[in-house]
């Protein structure tokens, strides 16, 4: 194996990820960041408007979920990156 699937961390991934993510990887990673980022902003602002339900700590789940992903995607994409330049 060489490339993204030889990294350990891309294994388990692809059980997680959708395909067409793992594929474009860096593309991917930034766009899961900015949904996360949004997802912030919309808890912050679901606070400072007294609005926060119990639903509202789940925005910041999902976020946290984001930024986690988002990492995961960047790290396989650079450790392709590094496999393709050798």
């Amino acid at each position: 194996m060489n490339g993204r699937w030889a990294d350990p961390r891309a294994q388990g991934l692809m059980r997680i990820v959708p395909g067409f993510e793992f594929r474009r990887a860096a593309v991917f990673a930034r766009v899961r960041l900015f949904a996360g980022i949004w997802l912030l902003i919309l808890a912050a602002i679901l606070y400072g408007y007294d609005r926060a339900g119990w639903w509202t700590p789940l925005l910041v789940l999902a976020a946290a979920a984001d930024f986690y992903f988002a990492h995961q995607l960047q790290q396989v994409g650079e450790s392709a990156n590094s496999a393709n330049a050798h």
